[in-house]
């Protein structure tokens, strides 16, 4: 079984009790070392909680069934920074080539990197429909334009 206390900024943190602890004793010092964050508890089978931590900052405790919610809205957030992530990389690597192409004069790859690197650009708009209609997680986890 896990401690699942629910945040006052709408998140969740996981407790595990070892050693036969006492739970009542563990919120209350939990409590102690975490001012004004506590909202309320409850038990949740260790099934309950999800073993991908891809989403674990939009994890949630929003509805009455006992399994850890995922906030969509944040999911999307935290999905489309680590795009951004890959795209910055992609870019960077791009700007290699483009002096490359430039050094050399190279016009036609000149075009091409100048291309792939506003598509790059404008992933986040381009990606909006799709991200916005991802009603869980693994939609959400199946947009991946740059593998």
């Amino acid at each position: 079984m896990k401690t699942v206390i629910k945040l006052a900024s709408g998140g969740v943190a996981i407790m595990t009790l070892v050693n036969d602890a006492d739970e009542a004793e563990a919120i209350e010092k939990w409590k102690l070392a975490n001012p004004e964050k506590y909202v309320n508890h409850r038990q949740m089978l260790d099934s309950a909680i999800p073993t991908d931590r891809t989403f674990r900052d939009a994890w949630a405790d929003t509805t009455p069934e006992l399994t850890i919610d995922v906030d969509m809205a944040k999911a999307r957030d935290i999905h489309l920074e680590s795009i951004r992530i890959k795209r910055n990389a992609e870019l960077s690597k791009l700007d290699i080539q483009a002096t490359k192409a430039q050094d050399i004069g190279d016009v036609d790859a000149l075009t091409q990197i100048r291309v792939r690197k506003q598509e790059l650009r404008d992933l986040p708009v381009t990606l909006a429909p799709s991200l916005a209609s991802a009603v869980s997680v693994d939609a959400l986890k199946a947009i991946q334009p740059l593998e």
